[in-house]
Formats: structure tokens, sequence, C-alpha cells
């Protein structure tokens, strides 16, 4: 595992830069007009509207693809530890339901997919990518308890993706000695996935950010 901190950053080029800088530039003109309208008091609404559904999801969507740029360790075969990158699209299907939250996971798979995607097989593809995230939508079965419904998506991708990695990248775990494919796979999508998740848990328990999901997503979701 490598330190990869704002490496990454340094890197971008072509597509990827603008794909960052494009949605840094969403994010900023979506977050200015969701605080204009969480001021206004116009959220006191038991349900959201629709528009506020998609707004605040493309806040969420837009927020979880930027801090995924920012990755603080990454493995030699792909996968990383990022700055809490899962935390913003849960919380948002938390407080806003499975159908908001399957549907920002899939438009976050996509970004990810553009981002740049690591495929050696159709099935593997559709696993790590298309399941992988849009699962992270199961945490909207878990109103207002961003905790457990993080800890719950963050579970699932990891099984998601172990299941990829035993069938696609068994070999690699014989490079380290590791002969049994579901052993190598589950280590190694723990040391990112699992790691991600446990981050993003500790982070959502912090009083001051259950606070902020509360003062913003709790006036305008369910």
């Amino acid at each position: 595992m490598e330190f990869k901190l704002f490496e990454k950053l340094g890197s971008l080029e072509g597509i990827e830069l603008y794909l960052l800088i494009g949605a840094a530039i969403v994010f900023a003109v979506l977050l200015f007009f969701a605080i204009r309208s969480f001021k206004s008091g116009k959220e006191t609404l038991v349900k959201a509207s629709p528009t506020r559904t998609l707004v605040y999801g493309a806040l969420s969507l837009t927020l979880s693809f930027v801090l995924s740029y920012f990755k603080l360790f990454s493995m030699p075969f792909g996968g990383s530890i990022t700055l809490v990158s899962m935390l913003p699209l849960v919380a948002y299907a938390c407080y806003f339901g499975p159908v908001a939250g399957f549907t920002a996971g899939l438009a976050y798979s996509v970004l990810q997919i553009i981002q740049g995607a690591w495929v050696v097989h159709w099935l593997q593809f559709i696993l790590d990518y298309l399941v992988a995230f849009t699962i992270l939508g199961v945490a909207g079965f878990f109103p207002r308890k961003v905790p457990l419904g993080m800890a719950v998506a963050g579970v699932l991708r990891l099984l998601t993706s172990t299941i990829s990695g035993a069938v696609f990248f068994a070999e690699g775990g014989l490079d380290y000695g590791i002969a049994n494919p579901w052993v190598y796979s589950f280590l190694y999508n723990g040391l990112t996935i699992g790691v991600d998740t446990v981050l993003c848990v500790i982070v959502s328990l912090i009083p001051a950010i259950k606070s902020l999901f509360d003062r913003t997503l709790g006036r305008s979701g369910k």
C-alpha cells in the first residue's frame, strides 16, 4: 500500500482533469443554491419535492466524486482509500430513501467508470462498478441512521468486490503467498473498501457531522 494523498491530483490531465474541475464547479453552484434555499426556510415540508431531491442528489454525487480524487493510499492492482468519498452519497440515501439512493449510486458508478475503469471481463466490470457503487443506495433503508447505513452499504460493497476479486484476480494472491483466492480477495478489498468504510462510519459518528446532516439533508429529506 502506497501513500498517495494529492499525488493523483497533481498528475491529472485530459478528460480526468476536466471532469474534476467540472464536478467542483457544479458542486460549488449547487452548494450556493442549497444554502440559499436552506436560509429561506422553505425546506420545512415533511417530504422533499422532486426538484429538491434532484438538487441534493446532484450535490451529494458531485461531492463524493470530488472526494474520490483525494486518495490517502492506493493498492498496486487497483483500489484505494479515499477521503470518505462514499459518505455524502450514503448520507443522501439515508435521508431521501432507497430509490433516490440507488439512482445516485448508479450515476456515481458511471462517473467512476469515466474516471478510469479496470476491466478484465464484462462480469467483473458489472460487479466492480455498476453493482459495487449502486449498492451504496441500500443505506436508504436506514432512515437518518447514517453510521448504520454506511456500515451496511460498505460491507455489501466489500462483499461484491470480494466475489469479483476471488473469481477474476485470484492469481494475484500467489504473489503474496496466499493460495486461497477468497482469503486473498477479502484481505485485499478489506484494506481498501473495508478501511474506507470504517473511516466513513467514524466520521459520520462525529456530533458536528451528524448535526450538519440533520440541518441540511434532514430538513429536505423524508
